[in-house]
Formats: structure tokens, C-alpha cells, sequence
């Protein structure tokens, strides 16, 4: 008779598998999990989401040095089990340990490094398809590329399971920054206290047993990125819960068109689905879960069959042989092939927008996003906010599309809001941009306080409350302002830049208060 397994042995059994695969058992999904779903944890700890953060591994290349365009030297040495990451300019160099990376590695890795209790991006990547180290995405044509690029909640929200961000602050995170650092089973099932005290199917939430809109949220809420992403007011993206409308937290904005020359961004899928005959006709029955199994991932070798099965679960009609003959049994090479991604630095993503192949649509030209289109929601928020989202992302994208259009759109509606009187924090905030946007500081200044008063602790809005205090000409008030934002968050450089600019006599102070905390930057 085969000896059943306690709940404790199976759980240092799967610590022991993990460790056998590299990882750290302290980074992967809960291990309480393991007392009844063995063959699902061990398989997920293998998936893309279960290594979406890992500590540093050697990679096949451990070790390269490389001219960036910036005329700088970046190198990469693993050494003594760590990975050091290093940026060199004449005779100065900087050089960190990387504390985590992040992504799975099917494409490529990202890499934290620590400063204090702050987090910051390395610019330097894996990229997993060449086999080599390079920049990373938004860093290859930097000027002077450097370790201090803040890592907020926002970026973590989809890449870890439960960071421990300090609230209203930039990128200061508890120590150890991460409650559950991979992705957990959490993201998408939910609180497991009531399934482990009730160990039922009704006691733990089923993403497929759900209505399709909660039920697509839970991917949406990390796989649609859109052109915008809204809060609602008070909300912050940790507050989403799976079983819960994703509106209920925050609106995702998209083009009222989708383009149709092939535009891919790495996080769009669900839009890209969205536009396919095979969703539209399918009567919301066509969802992520149709295709993927969160659970596990075919290798390589099986992947074609994989996804050719999921194809023939709809497509079962007599010309389904004829066409395997003329075209072969790779579905997705050709209805949903690979195209770089015009976010997404040197690699590529499978197009999730499903349709018959064309002579442009595997070029894997790299595209750019139609700046002049107008948004609209993916799914409406709540009445009371439809108007205060739908201006804020107009507002917000414009900033980093310069899409005039979609600035006057937005400031329209923003207008039509504070007319209705729903001038919360993020709103207090738009408006006096627009303000300091006219040269009109003094005006900028009460929104600005309004804004502040919602969160005292929230470092950057003193910055900004500073920054405006100091072009209406009072200095006192707007040093006070930024001595605050620096007592919140010691890291916050512009701080220190804006208090040197205020205090002109105390300059050279304020850069060595800054430099005494990064004494490795390259360019001071």
C-alpha cells in the first residue's frame, strides 16, 4: 500500500524541487498550496508568471563588456554567486550588485538593484532570444544611462506577487521588499484563507466559473495596458482583487480605432484578441484561458501542437484537412505570428490579433502608435467617474504621445468635470499642471495644496507644491516644501536639485547631501 504524503512533506519536497530548478523558495508561489495541488504548483513554478521574479542567475553569457551610444563602458560579471552590474565613463565607475531580476527569462530579464530602501532599474538586460547582454528598453539611445530610474509600485503591481511599497512614496519599499515576490496563485484565485480552513471549488475563486468581464479582468488587469491607465479616486492598482470588476479600482483607455498596420505593444494581448473574428463571433466564450493554461506551458517542441489542438476545438469543418495540407500544422506562424514590438527594446511578441495571414503582417517592421486617435474606455468605470477617467487619460497620454489633439480633449473634459465639482487629489493635480503649463504658478499653488492635503504624505506632491512655490516667486515656503519631499523619500533627486536652484548660495550643499547617499554616480 503506497504511503500517503503529510501536508509538511510535501511542502519541503517542493521546496526541495524549486531549489533544484534555481530558485528561491522564498520567491515562488505559496507553499500551503502544495498540501493538495502537488502536480499544479511544481508545473507553475516552471511557467513564465511562477518566474516572473528570481534572484540573479549566471546567465549563458555570465560575463561582457560593451561601448553603449552614450560613450559610456557597460560590463556584466558574475562573480562569488552575485551579479554585478557596472557603468564606466572616463575614470569614474559605477558598480551594483543586482539585488533581483525580473521576467522570465522566455524573453529576456530586467534587473533591480537596491539603494537604501529604494529600488531602482539597472539599465542593463538579458535578452534571452540573442543570447547576450544589452540595454535596456528605453535606455539604448540614452545620452547618459545610469542606475537611478525609479521602480514604483505601478511597474511591480504586474511583475510581483506582493510588493510592500511605503506608501506615498516614489520607490521606497519595507525590508524585504517583497511579502510573495513571484507571481502567486493569489493573483488570480484570490485570499486563500476561506479554501484552506473549506477546501471546496465554491471556497477560492475560478476565473472561468466567473461572468466573462470579471472573469477577463483578472488577465486584463496586467495584459492591457492601453494608452492610459486611470485610477479611481483613492484607489491604488493592489487594491484589484480577482473576482472583482477591474473597473471597480481603474479604466484602461484605447484607441477608439485599433490600428491596422500591425502596431504590437508587449502588454496589449487582450486588446489584440479583442479585435479577432474568433472573439467577436465567439459570443465572449473565446478568453485567454481558451488558449493558455496558467498552469503550465508547452516546451518548444510541443508548442505548435499545443495551440494547432486549441485551434481544431473551433475549427472542425471539413476544409480544416486541405488546409493542414497546403499550409502545414503551425496555426499560430501564420494567424498569429511574432512582431517586434514597437515597446518593447530588441525583441519581439506573438500578435494575439488572430486573422488571415498577409503579405505585411510578418515583417515584423517595427511600428509606432497612432498619436491622433481618440480614446475610449475598454470597459466603462462607474458612472460618477466616467468623465474625471476619460480626462485624465487624455491629459496623461498627451504628455507622452505630444498628441494635441488628445491634450485639448482632454482639457475640455477636464473642465466639464470641475464644473461638476470632483476635484479629488489626481484631479487637484492635472489642473494645476495645466497652470504651471500657462506660467501661471501662483494659480497652480492652492490645487496643488489641495492635492497635498489628500495624501501629507506623498512625497512628490510636495515636490510639485515646491516646484510652484518657487516660480510664484516664495522661496521660503517652496525650500520648506522640498526639505519635506526629502525627509519622505532621502533618494528623490530632484529635490535636491530644486533646493540647490532655490538656495543658490547652499548649492554645492545640496549636490553633496545628494552625492553622499549615490557616491557612485558617474555624472554629478
Amino acid at each position: 500500500m503506497k504511503r500517503r504524503t503529510s501536508p509538511n512533506e510535501r511542502s519541503k519536497g517542493f521546496r526541495r524541487f524549486i531549489a533544484f530548478l534555481g530558485f528561491s523558495s522564498t520567491l515562488l508561489a505559496d507553499p500551503r498550496c502544495i498540501s493538495c495541488h502537488q502536480d499544479i504548483v511544481e508545473s507553475y513554478a516552471r511557467t513564465g508568471m511562477g518566474r516572473s521574479i528570481t534572484l540573479p542567475a549566471a546567465e549563458v553569457q555570465p560575463e561582457r563588456s560593451w561601448h553603449t551610444s552614450s560613450g559610456r563602458v557597460a560590463s556584466v560579471l558574475w562573480t562569488r554567486g552575485k551579479l554585478v552590474h557596472s557603468l564606466q565613463q572616463g575614470d569614474r565607475r559605477a558598480s551594483y550588485e543586482v539585488a533581483y531580476a525580473i521576467g522570465s527569462g522566455n524573453q529576456g530579464k530586467s534587473y533591480l538593484i537596491r539603494l537604501a530602501d529604494s529600488l531602482f532599474q539597472s539599465p542593463l538586460a538579458w535578452y534571452a532570444g540573442r543570447r547576450t547582454w544589452d540595454m535596456s528598453p528605453g535606455y539604448q539611445d540614452d545620452p547618459a544611462p545610469d542606475f537611478y530610474r525609479p521602480v514604483t509600485m505601478e511597474c511591480l503591481f504586474c511583475h510581483a506577487g506582493e510588493a510592500r511599497a511605503i506608501r506615498g512614496s516614489q520607490n521606497r519599499y519595507l525590508d524585504p521588499p517583497f511579502a510573495v515576490a513571484a507571481i502567486s496563485c493569489e493573483r488570480c484565485h484570490g485570499d486563500p484563507s476561506r479554501h484552506l480552513l473549506e477546501p471546496r471549488p465554491e471556497s477560492i475563486v475560478n476565473p472561468g466559473k466567473l461572468p466573462a468581464a470579471i472573469r477577463d479582468s483578472v488577465c486584463e488587469s496586467c495584459h492591457l495596458s492601453g494608452e492610459a491607465r486611470v485610477l479611481n479616486p483613492g484607489r491604488q492598482f493592489s487594491d484589484f482583487r480577482p473576482g472583482m470588476p477591474l473597473e471597480e479600482v481603474f479604466s484602461v483607455y484605447v484607441p477608439e480605432k485599433r490600428n491596422a498596420n500591425g502596431t504590437l505593444k508587449v502588454v496589449s494581448h487582450s486588446e489584440q484578441m479583442a479585435a479577432s473574428r474568433c472573439a467577436s463571433a465567439s459570443g465572449g466564450q473565446l478568453w485567454c484561458g481558451t488558449c493558455h493554461d496558467p498552469h503550465r506551458e508547452p516546451g518548444e517542441k510541443a508548442r505548435a501542437v499545443w495551440y494547432r489542438e486549441k485551434c481544431l476545438g473551433c475549427h472542425r469543418d471539413e476544409s480544416v484537412p486541405r488546409h493542414r495540407l497546403k499550409q502545414g500544422d503551425d496555426c499560430t506562424g501564420c494567424h498569429m505570428p511574432r512582431l517586434k514590438a514597437y515597446d518593447g527594446g530588441h525583441t519581439a511578441f506573438t500578435d494575439h490579433w488572430i486573422r488571415r495571414a498577409s503579405g505585411n503582417q510578418s515583417s515584423g517592421s517595427q511600428k509606432t502608435a497612432d498619436q491622433a486617435e481618440l480614446l475610449r474606455a475598454w470597459r466603462e468605470p462607474p458612472e460618477p467617474v466616467r468623465k474625471r477617467n476619460l480626462a485624465l487619460a487624455y491629459i496623461g497620454n498627451s504628455q507622452t504621445t505630444k498628441s494635441l489633439r488628445r491634450y485639448q480633449e482632454g482639457v475640455r473634459l477636464l473642465n466639464s468635470v470641475l464644473n461638476g465639482n470632483q476635484a479629488d487629489g489626481a484631479v487637484a493635480m492635472v489642473v494645476g499642471l495645466q497652470f504651471m503649463r500657462q506660467n501661471q504658478p501662483a494659480k497652480a499653488v492652492p490645487w496643488f495644496r489641495r492635492a497635498m492635503l489628500e495624501e501629507p504624505g506623498n512625497s512628490l506632491r510636495h515636490l510639485t507644491l515646491a516646484a510652484a512655490l518657487a516660480e510664484a516667486g516664495e522661496a521660503g515656503g517652496a525650500a520648506n516644501e522640498a526639505r519635506e519631499a526629502i525627509r519622505l523619500e532621502p533618494l528623490l533627486e530632484d529635490a535636491y536639485t530644486l533646493l540647490a536652484r532655490i538656495e543658490p548660495e547652499r548649492a554645492s550643499y545640496w549636490k553633496e547631501q545628494y552625492s553622499k547617499l549615490v557616491p557612485l554616480r558617474i555624472q554629478r
